[in-house]
């Protein structure tokens, strides 16, 4: 038997992986063979652990030292690695072509997968490395990536797409209490915070004095109509955070991604509404628009969890909700 050409075989796992990392995307998935498996996901779940596996015995026989006396070894180690990234590809080719999952799903999986093949480029490259020049100095940086990369995963698969959908619902949150509580202080006297985003210098502190300053009627319209709207994103923050909170496993792809997208668009919307009309300090045209679509994704979203949790007791607590927003 001819001595395997180890040389050959981390050439090919450089393309290999280079060319799943260009087509590891929405619009070029489609080049890379789908595979036909029974349970895509947890059959993922197991090749993702296979990867990490592979990985730490690569990491171990590369060394300088080792790879003169075993290179037969360090090549099969590296062929069973390059084989599970092929399975792993194929099994997220087959999620894109069937879209049995929710799209929220499938793309953090193509997301986290994107990340795990990138470091295993930098894996090749390093092994090409350690494999001409015959020295270890900073050697398999990667391989640590790739360990991450891979728990990552495992924790995206185990925990599933209602988890994704807490995580991205709990960030939403957050990005609206950033600007919400200025904007609550705000309402109460937005004469008394003229430049509330700091957007003021030098240059305009002139034309900041010459600006007009509300008079009584205007300033107390402003404030009753800031106030109204306080108490109505407050209603509309509670109605997204509910759903940090377990949703029934009887919730459908669809529904999952709905729920995300709603969320995701009252998000842009509320800051969206908050800066418009701390700048323009009067309910201009734009602002009724901003605050209509509010009102008719928060219902959207709030009938729809109606919907979800119409066996449950937590059905009514939508229902009085959309009651307290209307």
């Amino acid at each position: 038997m001819t001595k395997p050409d180890l040389k050959s075989l981390i050439q090919s796992f450089q393309d290999a992986t280079q060319y799943w990392v260009n087509n590891l995307n929405n619009e070029d998935i489609t080049k890379l063979k789908a595979s036909k498996v029974s349970k895509p996901l947890d059959e993922l779940l197991k090749l993702v652990k296979l990867v990490k596996a592979h990985t730490t015995k690569v990491g171990i026989i590369f060394k300088p030292d080792t790879l003169e006396k075993q290179e037969q070894p360090a090549y099969n180690t590296l062929e069973k690695l390059s084989e599970s990234l092929v399975f792993t590809t194929s099994v997220v080719s087959q999620l894109h072509s069937e879209q049995q999952i929710s799209k929220i799903f499938y793309q953090e999986i193509l997301s986290q997968v994107r990340l795990l093949i990138e470091s295993n480029v930098e894996l090749a490259n390093e092994l090409m490395t350690i494999y001409q020049e015959k020295t270890d100095e900073g050697r398999l940086v990667s391989v640590g990536k790739i360990w991450s990369n891979c728990d990552s995963l495992v924790t995206l698969l185990e925990n599933g797409p209602l988890a994704l959908l807490t995580n991205k619902i709990k960030l939403s949150v957050t990005l609206i209490e950033d600007g919400f509580d200025e904007f609550s202080e705000w309402a109460k006297n937005p004469e008394d915070m003229d430049d509330a985003f700091g957007f003021s210098d030098e240059d305009d502190e002139e034309d900041a004095e010459n600006e007009e300053e509300l008079d009584e009627q205007q300033l107390n319209k402003l404030i009753e109509f800031a106030k109204k709207w306080v108490k109505k994103i407050e209603l509309v923050k509670l109605l997204i955070s509910s759903f940090k909170k377990s949703l029934p496993k009887t919730t459908t792809s669809s529904q999952v991604d709905e729920i995300y997208d709603l969320q995701k668009n009252l998000t842009n919307l509320i800051d969206k509404f908050i800066v418009e009309l701390m700048l323009n300090r009067e309910e201009t045209r734009e602002i009724e628009l901003i605050k209509n679509d509010i009102t008719k994704n928060s219902i959207k979203l709030a009938k729809l969890a109606e919907s979800i949790h119409k066996d449950d007791k937590k059905s009514s607590w939508y229902s009085t909700w959309i009651t307290k927003y209307d």
